[in-house]
């Protein structure tokens, strides 16, 4: 009884304080509550503001990354044009929503809440350097505008003070966005997103243009601006696929000033060597690729995936062949002509010679290029045919595309077409010079799947490739698909099942020939022999695998008839650690086929929670980084 007695009494004791502290409480609630009540009402309105400025931020922020995930119109006058006005509006959006802000009496009110001036400074600033990144943007276009106009290329010349001035217009504009990026520090959560999303933007963009500018240097440098050069070319047949397609042809490219002339062409089948060249092979590339001969038969010089290997032997074995050194490499491909050929317009080919199979239909244009010089070319073509005349025939669109860059125009266009190739891994680089070398690997048009890149982008780059093992001309016929299935541990870590279905398209029944066999490794006409090698991320877990190009690798040999299809399951592959901070990305690396290989990516959170879809589908045509947010 007496504990129920006591638990009324302190029942009631709460319902109301009495005396004169009781009276003082109901007096400071007095004035509280409705000071709270407008202080909600204030804050209610300050999120208002903020919301809809957010939202013109957003639109500007997009704009942004429309800007520069899209230089192809830096390519055209109108292109460019049309972009600095898009610039120079959101430019005027940002203003706009800054103005806003500022005139807002809520937010300028927020500024008593604790910690309120510090979110209405951020948001005051996101504004400002949301404005400032598209001015920078615009400043730079407009300058490489300027730049643009004494760019032409005449008298097979390379204009390198243009090419100085668009190097200093996109160091500038790079310098300029990495001073922009402030950190969302003390921020809260919705405006530290939009402050973190326009500082990524800021770096990556900030970091591409400051390597576009160390790689134009580069190519200045490349170009003769120091002094005379001479670099080989060597033009790769897609159509026999090695890591890019086989080199079958060549030419010599003199460079000084600028001014470039080709010194000679022909087959590599002039460039005979009596014993391999005096480059040394790390002890992977020798255990996988040695019994090739790579630094003696040209035809399988690339079949690793590295390049800096690959020109590096390309330029001892022409010196041994020739007794006559070469500065640097340029390996280029038939759809890199081809897309060469789209912004020079249609070349004319000389008559093939004995043995070298039916003429060319007329002018040869970026749209019947690789389905001539891959497929059209070889028609009729017997069986062990001297085909002497078909590769110069290669050679000689080589030199016919480079007698036409004599007299190209425009510049930017040209580099456009280059730089499209090189991002589908159609054209790749070397230099003799270690400085030069170094530049064009973080640029991505030299080395290896890794080169240039971070320890952490190494530990999470796959590259896959399928070779032509046989003597046939079959790659036109053979379509890749690639389909990658990831499965997160608990612990974090993917574990990777790379599925290849090769769907082999050459005619059933056919004849013996030069294009399909058989020869000494097959039994029919059109049956293909694949050599599957997958080189995975720097660490991870693969069995049987050796250190190649600097990623694991392993191989399987696989055969396909004519008119049929087989499926190559690869792996495991264990990626250690693959959720970081909160994130998983894959980077993946293409081969440069005629035909660009179509992928899918499935991911399997397991116990995570993806963020995103689970399910990618696409063209495996260039470089790709695929990401998605996880959480527990």
């Amino acid at each position: 009884g007496r504990g129920q007695a006591f638990g009324r009494a302190r029942s009631r004791s709460r319902r109301r304080p009495r005396g004169r502290v009781g009276r003082w409480l109901r007096a400071v609630g007095a004035v509280v509550a409705p000071a709270v009540v407008v202080a909600s009402a204030v804050v209610l309105m300050a999120w208002r503001d903020t919301d809809r400025a957010r939202e013109q931020l957003e639109d500007v922020r997009q704009t942004l990354v429309q800007a520069v995930a899209g230089p192809a119109v830096l390519a055209d006058p109108q292109g460019r044009t049309d972009l600095a006005a898009l610039l120079a509006a959101a430019a005027e959006g940002a203003e706009a929503a800054g103005r806003d802000l500022e005139a807002s009496r809520p937010l300028s009110l927020i500024g008593w809440v604790p910690g309120g001036r510090e979110q209405r400074a951020g948001l005051l600033g996101l504004a400002g350097d949301a404005s400032a990144a598209a001015r920078v943007l615009s400043s730079m276009v407009a300058g490489i505008d300027q730049a643009a106009a004494g760019a032409a290329v005449e008298g097979s010349t390379v204009p390198l003070d243009a090419l100085g001035l668009l190097a200093a217009e996109a160091e500038r504009g790079g310098s300029a966005l990495a001073r922009l990026d402030r950190g969302s520090d003390g921020l809260v959560p919705p405006l530290a997103a939009a402050r973190d999303d326009l500082d990524e933007l800021l770096r990556s963009t900030a970091g591409r243009l400051e390597g576009a500018a160390g790689a134009i240097e580069a190519t200045r440098g490349f170009l003769g601006a120091a002094g005379p050069r001479r670099h080989l070319i060597a033009v790769q047949n897609n159509a026999e696929m090695r890591d890019q397609g086989l080199v079958a042809s060549y030419g010599v490219l003199r460079v000084e000033g600028g001014r470039f002339s080709l010194e000679r062409s022909g087959s590599v089948l002039d460039l005979t060597l009596d014993a391999p060249a005096d480059v040394a092979l790390p002890p992977g590339t020798e255990a996988v690729f040695g019994s090739l001969f790579p630094t003696q038969t040209w035809q399988s010089v690339n079949a690793t995936a590295d390049f800096a290997l690959s020109g590096a032997a390309m330029a001892a074995m022409y010196r041994q062949a020739t007794g006559t050194a070469v500065d640097g490499v340029i390996g280029v491909d038939v759809p890199a002509l081809a897309a060469l050929l789209g912004a020079l317009g249609p070349v004319d080919v000389p008559p093939a010679g004995p043995g070298g199979g039916p003429a060319a239909p007329g002018a040869l244009t970026a749209a019947n290029a690789a389905q001539f010089l891959l497929h059209d070319q070889y028609e009729g073509l017997p069986p062990l045919a001297d085909t002497s005349g078909r590769r110069d025939r290669l050679a000689d669109l080589t030199g016919a595309v480079v007698e036409r860059l004599g007299s190209a125009g425009d510049a930017m266009a040209l580099g456009q077409s280059l730089g499209g190739a090189a991002g589908g891994g159609h054209l790749r680089l070397w230099s003799a010079d270690p400085g030069e070398q170094g530049t064009f690997e973080r640029a991505g048009l030299a080395g290896g799947p890794v080169a240039g890149q971070s320890p952490e982008v190494a530990a999470r780059t796959f590259h896959l490739a399928v070779q032509n093992r046989t003597a046939t001309k079959l790659d036109w016929f053979v379509h890749p698909e690639v389909h990658l299935d990831v499965r997160l541990t608990p612990g974090g870590d993917a574990v990777v099942w790379p599925t290849l279905t090769i769907e082999n398209r050459a005619p059933v029944g056919a004849a013996p020939s030069y294009r399909l066999g058989p020869d000494g490794f097959t039994g029919a006409p059109g049956d293909y022999v694949g050599w599957v090698l997958l080189w995975s991320p720097v660490g991870s877990q693969v069995a049987g695998s050796v250190s190649e190009s600097g990623l694991e690798l392993t191989e399987r040999v696989v055969a396909v008839g004519a008119g049929q299809s087989a499926t190559v399951r690869l792996g495991p592959v264990t990626v250690p650690g693959a959720v970081r901070d909160g994130q998983l990305a894959l980077r993946l690396v293409p081969q440069p086929r005629a035909h660009p290989v179509p992928l899918t990516v499935t991911l399997d959170p397991g116990r995570w929670r993806a963020g995103v879809d689970e399910r990618w589908k696409g063209t495996w045509d260039r470089s790709l980084t695929l990401s998605w947010p996880v959480s527990r």
